[in-house]
C-alpha cells in the first residue's frame, strides 16, 4: 500500500492564482482611456505581486518533497537511495525490535514509535506506508479428520497485522498485490498447523468444548507466529469460521453424540443417587446423635432436678416429722382412694387414724 502521493496545497493556489490574472485582465481591459504612465506603473506592481505569488506557489508545492506524515492507522518504510534506513511502528509494539534481529540486513536499522510528521531529503528518501490496522484472512474449505476418524469441512479466518513494514516489504514487495501474498503464505503455513492441532482432537472435543479448542487454535497460532516473524506480520487471533459435517458422516457422529450424551446423563443420576444417599444416611446419623445427646441431657436434668427435689422435701420434712407423716399419710390417700373405692376397715385401723376423732 504506497502512499507517497499524497496531495499538497499546491492545486488551490494555483487555482487562485489562475482567477487573479483573470481579474487583472478584465480590469486593464475595461480602463483603455486610462493614463499610460499610470498603466505602467500598476502593470509593474502587478507583475512583482505575481511573482511573488509564484514563489510562495513553488515553495508550497515542493513542500512534499521535503516533508511526509505517517498517519496513526500506517507504518511506513523509509529508504534512502534503496536501502532501508528505518521503520516507523505504533507506539506499543514489541514484535518490531525482536523481528529485526533476524535479519542481519535489519539488525542496525532505526526503529521508531511515533507517528506524525517527518522530514525527508527529495530524491533521495523515499517512504512508503502500509496500514496497522487489523487485516483480515479467510481460508477456503478444508477437510479435517478427528482423532476418531470423523470428518469434517472447516473454514478459519484470521486477524493478522504488519509489525515490521521493512521486513514486510521486503520479503512481498516484489509482487503487485502484497496483501494478496501474505495471505497465501497464512494460508499455506498457518492452515496446516491449524489442521494439525485440530485432528489431535475427538469429534466431541471439537463441536462442544470451547475451552479444549481455544487452547488447540493458540497453540497453532503461537507456532504460526514463529514461522511468520521473519516476513514482519504477526497474527493475533485465529477461529474456525464455518464447520461442515459431510452427509456421509451425520448418522455416525449423531449416533456418537447421542451415546456420548446418555453416557453422561447416566454418570450424573449416579452421581446424584449417591449424593442422596450420603446426604441421608448423614442426615439420619446427625438426627440419631441429637436425640442421643438430648435424651441424656433431659436424663441428666432430671435426676439433677429430683435430687434437688429430694433435699428440698428433706430439709422441709425435718423441720416437723409429724407434719411429714400426715403429708405422707394423705398422699396415700389420693393414690389409693377414688370415689369406686370400698374399704372394710376396723375403726382402731392405723391406715384411719388421722380420722379418728383421739388424733
Amino acid at each position: 500500500m504506497d502512499n507517497n502521493n499524497n496531495q499538497g496545497p499546491g492545486p488551490d493556489l494555483k487555482d487562485e492564482f489562475t482567477k487573479f490574472r483573470e481579474q487583472f485582465k478584465s480590469q486593464a481591459n475595461a480602463r483603455p482611456n486610462a493614463n499610460p504612465e499610470e498603466t505602467k506603473k500598476r502593470r509593474k506592481r502587478n507583475m512583482r505581486l505575481s511573482g511573488i505569488v509564484l514563489i510562495i506557489l513553488a515553495v508550497l508545492m515542493s513542500a512534499n518533497s521535503f516533508i511526509y506524515i505517517v498517519r496513526e492507522d500506517e507504518v511506513a518504510t523509509v529508504r534512502e537511495l534503496g536501502d532501508v534506513k528505518k521503520v516507523i511502528v505504533d507506539r506499543d509494539n514489541i514484535d518490531a525490535d525482536l523481528q529485526s534481529k533476524l535479519d542481519k540486513n535489519f539488525q542496525n536499522i532505526e526503529i521508531v514509535k511515533k507517528k506524525g510528521l517527518f522530514f525527508k531529503i527529495p530524491f533521495i528518501t523515499t517512504v512508503d506506508k502500509d496500514t496497522s490496522k487489523l487485516i483480515t484472512y479467510i481460508s477456503n474449505y478444508a477437510n479435517i479428520n478427528t482423532r476418531d476418524k470423523i470428518k469434517y469441512e472447516i473454514k478459519m479466518f484470521a486477524q493478522w497485522e504488519i509489525t515490521h513494514p521493512g521486513l514486510y516489504r521486503s520479503s512481498f514487495g516484489g509482487t503487485s498485490n502484497l496483501l494478496t501474498q501474505a495471505n497465501r503464505l497464512i494460508d499455506e503455513v498457518g492452515y496446516a498447523l491449524v489442521i494439525q492441532e485440530i485432528n489431535s482432537l475427538s469429534s466431541i472435543d471439537f463441536l462442544q468444548d470451547k475451552d479444549v479448542l481455544a487452547e488447540k487454535l493458540n497453540d497453532a497460532m503461537a507456532e504460526l507466529n514463529v514461522k511468520l516473524a521473519q516476513k514482519g506480520i504477526a497474527v493475533r487471533d485465529i477461529e474456525i469460521y464455518r464447520t461442515i459435517l459431510p452427509e456421509s458422516n451425520i448418522e455416525s457422529t449423531l449416533q456418537k453424540m447421542v451415546a456420548e450424551r446418555a453416557a453422561i446423563a447416566q454418570q450424573k443420576r449416579s452421581e446424584g443417587q449417591e449424593l442422596y444417599q450420603n446426604t441421608v444416611a448423614d442426615t439420619d446419623r446427625e438426627v440419631a446423635q441429637i436425640i442421643a445427646e438430648s435424651i441424656e441431657t433431659s436424663e441428666t436434668i432430671r435426676g439433677e432436678a429430683d435430687a434437688t427435689a429430694l433435699e428440698i422435701y428433706a430439709n422441709a420434712f425435718s423441720v416437723d416429722p409429724d407434719f411429714y407423716e400426715l403429708w405422707r399419710t394423705l398422699k396415700s390417700y389420693e393414690t389409693t382412694i377414688d370415689e369406686d373405692t370400698v374399704l372394710y376397715l376396723n375403726s382402731d385401723n392405723a391406715y384411719l387414724k388421722t380420722f379418728n376423732s383421739g388424733e
